[in-house]
């Protein structure tokens, strides 16, 4: 597995949003991407901003030939932000900031305030599944403003329209659905668009069924054919499709089979599974690293909090308010394929055949595909 502790944001997910601003005329805080600047200089009306949750640059190569349509029209690879995962990711793709100053650095965090562990999108327990009456940090401490108000705000003549599954109110329930959504929008007035689009696939198969599973090569080739039909029905429209990270097979490790590990924590591990915080009680944190490192050393990249914001991985910028709270004492990024989970007694937990949030090539690297008509 071929890693990569040292990449580039300059060449990342987050340039490729800074581009969408640069287009509009809006303000940009990041480098934005030349190549996808040379393209936006055609100056087409309408624009498609696409994510397909999980394609990453290998996967779309093991499993869609060089003359398919996605294949064809990518212009070239970038980097994921890190941690390569959707909460992280997304978020980067529609802020254009970097998780250091979004505060999204992964699927559920610890919060100080309300001494939970919580799912970010869903306002969620994470180890007891409850729903809380808590505010939302997805709508109150984490909130960011969008690359779409920004650009509506600079560009008042161009209408944003969001399309979405059907997680969304009048969400789309099939991905053919979307694109006829996605031409319809296009075609119904002269207007100038722009239209920022998500879909779940091949994420949530990958993770149940393994990156070589046939099921995952039958979806690809579908999101691939149903884009190819979109595009030839629509004129003066750009089709920018990338993803937030990829995935890798992996191998399960839980902590509840590792006493001398879990008795040292404050609360389970939180933010990924390939990426884990640990918060410790006190006066073991010498022993806590001796025992990791013994045991899981082969696998896992351990940092002290300060040591791990020392490396940058989460970007630059001005850092959130909340990212104090959300870093434990250590932190363990994944080198192999294993995963560090904790199962609770109150919620059963998907074993995923693959997974994200690594700093593998396979997780970290994304297509850049650009069609125009």
């Amino acid at each position: 597995m071929k890693n990569v502790f040292d990449f580039d944001y300059d060449k990342s997910i987050v340039s490729v949003a800074n581009s969408i601003l640069k287009h509009y005329g809006a303000a940009q805080k990041h480098k934005s991407l030349d190549r996808l600047d040379e393209v936006l200089e055609s100056s087409p009306k309408n624009v498609v901003y696409m994510i397909l949750d999980g394609l990453g640059a290998e996967l779309l190569a093991k499993h869609l030939p060089e003359n398919s349509f996605l294949r064809k029209h990518k212009i070239c690879d970038v980097y994921s932000v890190f941690p390569p995962t959707t909460a992280a990711a997304t978020i980067a793709f529609h802020s254009a900031l970097t998780p250091y100053e979004s505060g999204w650095i992964g699927w559920m965090c610890y919060y100080p305030r309300y001494q939970r562990i919580i799912e970010n999108f869903r306002n969620v327990d994470f180890y007891s599944g409850e729903k809380l009456q808590t505010p939302a940090p997805a709508e109150t401490l984490i909130k960011y403003k969008t690359i779409y108000e920004q650009i509506v705000e600079k560009n008042p003549d161009v209408e944003y329209y969001k399309i979405f599954p059907d997680f969304e109110p009048m969400g789309c329930k099939t991905f053919d659905e979307m694109c006829e959504r996605i031409a319809q929008t296009i075609q119904k007035n002269d207007s100038q668009k722009l239209i920022s689009a998500y879909w779940t696939e091949p994420d949530h198969l990958t993770h149940l069924n393994g990156v070589s599973s046939q099921i995952v090569k039958n979806t690809i080739e579908i999101l691939n054919a149903e884009l190819e039909k979109m595009m030839k029905g629509l004129k003066d429209t750009i089709l920018i499709v990338s993803a937030d990270h990829g995935l890798t097979d992996v191998e399960q490790i839980f902590l509840n089979d590792y006493p001398l590990i879990y008795e040292m924590l404050k609360m389970p591990p939180c933010i990924e599974a390939r990426f884990v915080t640990f918060f410790i009680k006190d006066g073991l944190k010498d022993a806590f690293k001796a025992a990791f490192k013994k045991l899981f050393g082969a696998d896992f990249k351990l940092y002290t909090k300060e040591e791990f914001l020392e490396t940058g991985l989460l970007g630059q910028g001005e850092k959130h308010p909340c990212l104090d709270g959300f870093l434990g004492d250590f932190f363990a990024i994944a080198t192999t394929n294993k995963t560090i989970r904790y199962k609770s007694e109150s919620r059963t937990l998907n074993v995923d055949k693959a997974d994200h949030a690594g700093i593998s090539e396979a997780e970290m690297i994304v297509p850049l595909i650009v069609a125009k008509v």
